[in-house]
């Protein structure tokens, strides 16, 4: 009888079968064998928040399966090789208990190697219980937070919404950085520009911007001053006042954490996060890189060896530093994996990833290889170069004008790193000019322009600000994001993420009613005490008491403060009711902002939202009439967006998607505009299933992404 070894993926699974002899069994529980039930709260809060675990539907022959594997007599042992974190501890502690497992074997490894694998099962141990009982503290404390406050809104808001810990943080720094754009007034301010040409020689023509006004910094806020500077320095020559050239060193970046790994993705790449994690978790699983899931920068010895003998033979000597690089990791909480992100083979190419998963594996793996790299390289040697132009204007007072160019002297990191350079003018150009050389002056440019608003959330962004505060673990970034989209909370537009009403509506009652559990510091704290249980110094019980009897006290308060009309209110109209020719109010339903009557519910007048008037009626075709009653179509807004259905409704149950002008070239019916698996809009044919033609979109020209 063989040895067992219990994974969480059949991909895991044969990847590790390649690395243990015949003596081993490999099976998988295909992820959570055991969780919650969805249908009820399932915490027992008078028995010490005892958690009513059941087996997950369709999961029992799996665990048959499991059972009849698991071998007979002292000489062979089970082994639980889940992921190597807090929910990998619970699963291992989970399949034991299904399994009636007397005296499983936990082994962690962070790469799936032939090594790692093997060593593990040598230095087996047993389940952690402090990590499985923080883990299961989360997902009762996510229950009863989530369970009872979506009951709430169920009933001030409407059936089917729902709230959770974490991401009702996420949806209020995405509302908060709307509400900070709406709210944002522009200021007007000047670039000004001359443009000069050396004296003497008539060779060199520069550009250099106004920086300075008496040597404190001066942008001009409206025009008037830019026409008094123009008339004060009129005809008048510039002197070069100083000449500052400097080397600077800049160092490369630290190899990629979960954090930083999403946020290059999807600034480089384009990918989601939940895209990027799958695409990692396959990588992981195939044993091409190490764990996914860490916030910790260090690499093993073993490791940086093989990046320094990387380098050294494929791009010298003088890329390798003399020592290895070690870094230091910010995040305070840096504790559930050993390593960074980084391959397991640094022998491996990404033409191979291509050729055995794919271009979107192979472009993210090539990611992970160049950071991993590059932070093991010679630091990128640059010579930077400031001139300062200085005129004297006609009232005595000075003007500093500033050019600034860069050179290259040696590459360093980013040789597999690409960065760009500064370069004004062109660094051979500028680099001869000495102090107290004259330049006429040979024109002034200006451009009007406005400050603007932070930039709306990107993903990127978002993880890098969730990351900032504490909010979540590595683990969660991914789920956060994609729970707020899939509730139809925010809505992802190119990569921004902006707020949709009921976003804003479940934000505003969050603050209003739950303001400690929307708070960044509170949030950030009960990871900490997580943290803290994970290493046995903090109790399961009295930390859920604490926060259970907190959760009643203001949900006792909501329930009896709250009112409906207060949340889905959103201000007044000035459209008079079609019933009672009284005031109107506009509302947010279900399925989008209608008008009703002010005096509802005594009257039921309403109007709904006039959508056609912003339909690009140029673009989207109108339908002539209901496909079914031959009807007048109205349009309206649903779960998933616009659509066309019969004025006739509930009579007439007619619809017709939000179809665009354009034609299928293949098959001439109407192009639809979706939404793919991972968020990402496109255009495709209607008639699909039968039509799977989908439309290329041109990439936008570097000068087009700048505007």
């Amino acid at each position: 009888m063989s040895n067992l070894v219990i994974v969480e993926s059949p991909a895991k699974a044969k990847t590790i079968k390649r690395y243990l002899g015949k003596n081993y069994k490999v099976m998988a529980t295909v992820g959570h064998i055991i969780d919650l039930p969805k249908n009820r709260l399932a915490v027992d809060v008078e028995k010490g928040y005892r958690a009513d675990f059941t087996t997950i539907k369709g999961k029992g022959s799996v665990i048959k399966d499991l059972k009849k594997a698991v071998p007979k007599g002292k000489k062979h042992d089970v082994y639980l090789a889940m992921d190597p974190d807090r929910e990998g501890e619970a699963i291992a502690w989970h399949t034991a208990q299904a399994l009636d497992l007397k005296n499983p074997r936990r082994i962690i490894f962070h790469e799936i190697t032939k090594d790692a694998v093997v060593n593990s099962i040598s230095q087996s141990t047993k389940i952690n219980k402090d990590l499985v009982q923080a883990q299961i503290a989360r997902r009762v404390l996510d229950r009863l937070v989530g369970y009872q406050v979506s009951e709430l809104l169920w009933k001030k808001i409407w059936y089917g919404l729902s709230a959770g810990r974490v991401q009702s943080v996420a949806l209020r720094l995405i509302v908060e950085r709307e509400e900070e754009i709406e709210a944002f007034v522009p200021k007007e301010f000047w670039d000004v520009f001359a443009n000069l040409e050396d004296k003497e020689s008539k060779k060199v023509k520069v550009k250099a911007q106004l920086a300075k006004k008496e040597g404190k910094k001066f942008v001009p806020k409206d025009e008037k001053e830019v026409l008094d500077l123009e008339k004060d320095i009129k005809k008048k020559d510039f002197v070069v006042h100083n000449v500052e050239k400097k080397e600077t060193r800049r160092y490369p970046y630290p190899p990629f954490t979960t954090s930083t790994l999403q946020q290059a993705a999807n600034n480089v790449l384009g990918f989601s996060s939940k895209r990027t994690m799958a695409l990692a978790q396959a990588l992981y699983q195939a044993g091409h890189i190490t764990y996914m899931r860490t916030d910790s920068v260090n690499l093993s010895n073993q490791a940086i060896s093989a990046i320094r003998k990387t380098i050294k033979s494929e791009f010298g000597e003088k890329y390798l530093p003399e020592k290895p690089v070690f870094y230091k990791t910010k995040s305070r909480s840096a504790q559930e994996a050993h390593e960074a992100i980084r391959p397991s083979d640094f022998g491996l190419k990404t033409e191979i990833i291509k050729q055995k998963f794919g271009s979107a594996e192979a472009k993210l793996y090539d990611l992970i290889y160049a950071r991993a790299l590059a932070s093991q390289m010679n630091p990128r040697l640059v010579e930077v170069l400031n001139v300062i132009f200085r005129v004297e204007g006609v009232s005595k007072k000075n003007y500093d004008f500033v050019l600034k160019a860069e050179k290259v002297l040696f590459d360093g990191f980013s040789k597999v790193l690409t960065m760009k350079s500064k370069d004004a003018e062109g660094f051979q150009t500028v680099s001869d000019i000495k102090k107290d050389q004259v330049f006429l002056q040979k024109g002034i440019e200006k451009e009007q322009k406005f400050t603007k608003p932070k930039a709306r959330y990107t993903e990127a962004t978002l993880v890098k600000t969730l990351e900032k505060y504490g909010i979540g673990r590595p683990s969660t970034y991914s789920s956060i994001i994609s729970t707020v989209q899939d509730r139809g909370y925010v809505k992802k537009e190119q990569r921004y993420l902006i707020p949709l009403d009921v976003g804003r509506v479940v934000n505003s009652l969050m603050q209003g009613s739950f303001e400690r559990l929307v708070d960044y510091e509170y949030t950030a704290g009960v990871e900490d005490s997580l943290d803290a249980m994970a290493e046995g110094k903090v109790k399961y019980e009295p930390f859920l008491d604490k926060e259970y009897k907190l959760l009643q006290k203001e949900l006792k308060k909501a329930h009896k403060e709250v009112e409906k009309e207060d949340v889905v209110i959103l201000g007044k109209s000035d459209e008079k009711c079609p019933n009672c020719e009284g005031k109107m109010v506009e509302r947010l339903g279900r399925y989008g902002k209608f008008l009703s009557c002010a005096k509802f519910p005594k009257c039921k007048g309403m109007k709904g939202e006039d959508l056609e008037e912003d339909l690009d009626k140029e673009k989207y075709l109108r339908p002539k009439e209901c496909p079914k009653c031959k009807g007048k179509m109205i349009l309206k807004m649903g779960k998933y967006g616009k659509f066309w259905a019969c004025e006739g409704y509930p009579d007439c149950k007619g619809v017709v998607p939000l179809l665009l002008k354009e034609k299928c070239p293949e098959c001439k019916s109407s192009l639809v505009e979706r939404q793919g698996k991972w968020g990402k809009a496109f255009t495709g044919c209607s008639g699909y299933p039968n039509c799977k033609y989908i439309k290329k979109h041109k990439k936008a020209s570097k000068s087009q992404k700048k505007n």
